[in-house]
């Protein structure tokens, strides 16, 4: 049987996966948010850096929160879409596609985290907070994720529609 990445529709999905898969990584590392604390102190913040802050500052449900759901659900993605893309075996089972699925619907929920503080805490006089550029390269990491998981959804209903196994290029 022939790997999603040996038909020639899959080699674009392919080539996004790994886009997806660097941006994600930078968007960990880019600094996200830019917090002002009267107007004196400011300070850059990655989203890694944000569970880092919060596990020195004794917020372990937090730091664990964040962790889960910008790192975990989002890496674990990744690592099993590349595997289905590049799965030579039997085709996955219902199962394997709905995990993906369910790993996607948590995916933006750090995303809307930090644009909730950021929003929340524009306007304060005290604390005020402003959206990097990490914060947009992970959103469209994660944007991409959701692309390439519909692909590869496609690419696998579509086979099983048409009982291809994969050896032809055209599918």
């Amino acid at each position: 049987m022939r790997a999603l990445a040996d038909e020639k529709r899959g080699q674009l999905t392919s080539a996004l996966l790994l886009l997806t898969s660097l941006l994600f990584v930078l968007g960990l590392l880019l600094p996200a948010v830019e917090t002002t604390h009267v107007w004196l102190w400011r300070g850059e913040h990655s989203i890694a850096g944000f569970g880092l802050a919060l596990l020195e500052a004794d917020e372990y449900a937090l730091a664990a929160i964040v962790w889960v759901f910008s790192l975990i659900f989002p890496a674990t993605k990744l690592i099993w879409m590349w595997r289905l893309q590049f799965r030579r075996t039997v085709p996955p089972g219902p199962g394997q596609l709905r995990l993906l699925e369910l790993l996607g619907k948590w995916s933006m929920a750090d995303v809307l985290v930090i644009a909730l503080l950021v929003l929340t805490v524009r306007g304060n006089f005290v604390f005020g907070a402003a959206p990097l550029p990490g914060l947009f390269v992970f959103a469209l990491a994660v944007a991409l994720s959701m692309l390439v998981s519909g692909r590869i959804q496609a690419h696998f209903r579509l086979r099983q529609s048409t009982g291809a196994d994969g050896s032809s290029s055209s599918a």
